[in-house]
């Protein structure tokens, strides 16, 4: 039996077992299960007489469907990965960077409905900046290497001089492909771009509100 045909048989089940009766929408999470295992299947090469496949996977959709499985993403971003890695177990593939990884993102151009999956072959970044907009210190810039936690306590990566903001606030941290907001039950919320969110996966630019400050997240 073919790779391919290995990789269909298993991967029928799997994603039955994961997303087919759990999300009934227009865009069907199982859509994009399958466009990841697709798109691993189209990369997969022999290399050193193992079969080698790309480690990191953005997905892209519109901002409709994005708004609509944000509340979701970190579980669906979790459960594709699972996906990959068994379906690789069952197969024999590895993954460059010794993992399956997979982000979910909002792409502007795309109609609602639509999927498109980038590989990711860049090496993934280490460090990012947030950037003070409103609050104290003025015109601070932290430097963070991985994660960072935000809050009022002195012992926080990000002190921040505000009463709004709880002691431990929240947690900026990257995940091996993007970065991550994590609200770490904070009493006045976490917001990126306006929205409270519990956790959020971070776009370069984009603006965060703890209590009454605001800062930008920006990649080095």
């Amino acid at each position: 039996m073919s790779l391919f045909a290995r990789i269909e048989q298993a991967c029928a089940a799997l994603i039955e077992r994961a997303f087919a009766r759990t999300f009934p929408s227009d865009l069907e999470p199982a859509q994009i299960a399958r466009k990841l295992v697709s798109t691993m299947e189209a990369q997969t090469r022999d290399e050193d007489g193992g079969l080698r496949a790309p480690g990191s996977y953005l997905v892209y959709v519109s901002p409709v469907d994005f708004a609509r499985l944000a509340d979701h993403q970190l579980y669906l971003e979790r459960e594709w990965a699972e996906l990959l890695r068994e379906l690789g177990t069952r197969v024999g593939v590895t993954f460059a960077g010794g993992d399956a990884r997979v982000t979910l993102a909002a792409r502007d151009r795309l109609p609602a409905g639509a999927i498109e999956i980038e590989v990711v072959e860049k090496d993934s970044p280490t460090h990012f900046r947030l950037r003070m907009i409103k609050g104290m210190p003025v015109n601070g810039v932290y430097s963070i290497q991985g994660k960072a936690r935000v809050g009022r306590s002195e012992e926080n990566e990000v002190f921040l001089l505000d009463p709004s903001v709880s002691r431990a606030h929240a947690i900026v941290e990257l995940d091996g492909v993007a970065a991550i907001v994590r609200d770490l039950g904070s009493t006045n919320g976490t917001f990126v771009n306006g929205e409270r969110v519990e956790a959020r996966r971070l776009s370069d630019g984009d603006e965060l509100t703890f209590g009454n400050t605001r800062m930008r997240f920006e990649t080095e």
